[in-house]
């Protein structure tokens, strides 16, 4: 009887390990519930065969066996290959290619391409459409025309005293504005400029400078001009053996401009490598160069006070440019630094105006020659001409990028002007030739250099 139960039980336990060990084949290992984020691996729902446990470990291949969290953006984005690093502070400054679009400007949202940009640049929403405005100083300097011999001393004839020269102009201050704005998400923009210098000196010699008597080298050019302070004299008269001559001059510097350009820095550096770009430029420009000339004698002091003993030989001249212009812009940049060279160049109409006059208290001198055609008209002349000048500028300088949103600038700027009238030119040899002083003598050449900086803010 024990027998007969023993021989039952044997055969259901063997029954039951033929069934452990007797699956049908197929994959032997059951889908793992990893999650990202998980700590643990979920146990198969199902035993595999012994014999065939694997002696390596398991590699999990999320492509075949892991299914992600649904809203996993990043996660999602790794098994589909995608990958977008957040930008450094370099890639930041000028990226390669704009990662915004124009939709992106019209809807305000300046982080869709890159989320972390918005620590970078803060409120700055680059490079979408925006504005820009440049304040900042000159110092400024222009080269001198031939020079004309004013005064000399009688007691020593070789020696000039005075000329046109010591008058010039000293190195004076300006400022410039600039205010554009990019066009879209593009590199281009349209921006204003303005700039304006402006210069006054004064030089003064007396006879206590001179061995002999002060007088002027014009002299033979004044024999047929007379003033009146109630005697009639010689123009000469005043300015030979005179107390002290005087001389003033001013140059004054506009310039208004309205260029279309494109902006080569905008996307140059590729991740802080050094880069070089050109951009090219459009645009026009109005430019006023104007100086005055004021030469004056006084026959009874050393003070200049307007009385009837005074008399002034003044000439005013003004060149109005106005055209169109081209130009090019380059760069050579590394991180926040940017090495900058800009030239324009173009061709203007120029208004050339001069207004010529020799007075006094007791009014304005006079042609005093009955032989002349010019008999008893004063002097008191104005007169304009149109011709055809050129203006070029060159401009090299360093930039900063201080803050995200502000850069400093510094360099060294030359404008060369070419066709223009000027104050010394129009001295005549007669001045009793009223046509040759009415026709502007425009025919010399301007340059205006020096040093400026300031900073650019964008917005």
């Amino acid at each position: 009887m024990k027998t007969f139960l023993i021989v039952p039980g044997a055969l259901a336990g063997l029954l039951s390990a033929s069934a452990l060990f007797a699956q049908a084949p197929g994959n032997p290992y059951q889908p793992s519930a990893y999650r990202p984020g998980a700590t643990y691996y979920a146990e198969p729902s199902a035993p595999a065969k012994l014999w065939s446990q694997p002696t390596q470990p398991v590699s999990y291949k999320p492509e075949a066996s892991l299914e992600p969290i649904q809203g996993d953006k990043a996660y999602m984005d790794a098994l589909e290959g995608k990958h977008q690093p957040a930008p450094s502070v370099m890639d930041s400054m000028g990226p390669a290619s704009s990662p915004y679009s124009p939709s992106d400007c019209l809807t305000g949202d300046c982080n869709s391409g890159y989320p972390s940009l918005g620590a970078v640049y803060g409120d700055c929403c680059q490079p979408c459409s925006r504005w820009f405005a440049y304040g900042g100083a000159l110092i400024m300097n222009r080269d001198l025309e031939k020079e004309v011999w004013l005064s000399y001393d009688t007691g020593d004839i070789g020696r000039q005293v005075m000329g046109s020269h010591d008058a010039g102009m000293d190195w004076s201050a300006g400022y410039e504005v600039r205010l554009g704005k990019y066009l879209g998400a593009s590199n281009w923009a349209v921006e204003g400029v303005f700039w304006a210098v402006r210069d006054s000196t004064e030089f003064t010699v007396t006879n206590n400078e001179v061995t002999g008597s002060l007088n002027t080298v014009l002299e033979d050019a004044f024999h047929s001009l007379s003033y009146n302070n109630g005697g009639v004299s010689n123009v000469s008269s005043y300015f030979n053996n005179a107390l002290s001559h005087r001389l003033r001059r001013t140059s004054d510097f506009y310039n208004l401009e309205l260029n279309l350009f494109q902006d080569p820095t905008l996307y140059s550096c590729n991740t802080g490598c050094t880069s070089f770009s050109v951009g090219v430029l459009g645009g026009i420009r109005y430019f006023r160069f104007s100086e005055s000339m004021s030469y004056s004698a006084d026959t009874v002091d050393y003070a200049y006070t307007g009385e009837v003993n005074e008399i002034n030989y003044n000439v005013d001249v003004s060149n109005n440019l106005i055209g169109p212009q081209i130009g090019f812009i380059g760069n050579l940049s590394h991180g926040r630094w940017n090495v900058h060279l800009g030239s324009k160049l173009g061709i203007y109409g120029n208004i050339a105006t001069q207004d010529s006059e020799m007075f006094g208290a007791a009014g304005y001198a006079f042609v005093n020659d009955p032989a002349s055609p010019n008999d008893g008209r004063e002097f008191n002349l104005s007169s304009s001409r149109g011709r055809v000048s050129f203006l070029g500028e060159l401009d090299l300088g360093l930039d900063y990028k201080l803050f995200d949103c502000f850069t400093l600038s510094g360099g060294y700027r030359a404008v060369a002007v070419s066709g223009v009238a000027l104050s010394a030119d129009q001295i005549p040899q007669n001045f009793e030739d009223y046509a040759i002083i009415n026709h502007v003598q425009a025919s010399s050449d301007v340059i205006l250099h020096g040093a400026y900086f300031g900073g650019q803010f964008v917005w």
